[in-house]
């Protein structure tokens, strides 16, 4: 006779990640004022039910960085996360 044990779980976050190559270049202004141009955007989004939150990577020509949550994010790269954030009842955590 075989014993099967059945393992239980509760999902506490859900990561999503999208790789975005822009068609065209658009500009960003880093808390610095440097302002350059953006060739492609990485966003992780983190979902939890304690918060939601999604970090976003800038790629320039030669060089990536990290968009820091106090920045102010430009209309367009506001596009793309809203666009690419996963909603659903598949991803609701209890």
């Amino acid at each position: 006779m075989t014993t099967t044990t059945v393992a239980t779980g509760k999902v506490t976050q859900v990561h999503h990640r999208v790789s975005i190559d822009l068609d065209t270049p658009q500009p960003f202004t880093d808390l610095v004022g440097r302002t350059r141009k953006v060739y492609a955007l990485h966003i992780d989004y983190a979902l939890s039910p304690i918060a939601d939150r999604a970090d976003i990577v800038v790629e320039y020509k030669d060089s990536a960085a990290l968009v820091p949550p106090v920045a102010d994010i430009p209309d367009w790269m506001q596009t793309f996360i809203d666009q690419h954030k996963p909603n659903g009842p598949a991803l609701t955590l209890t």
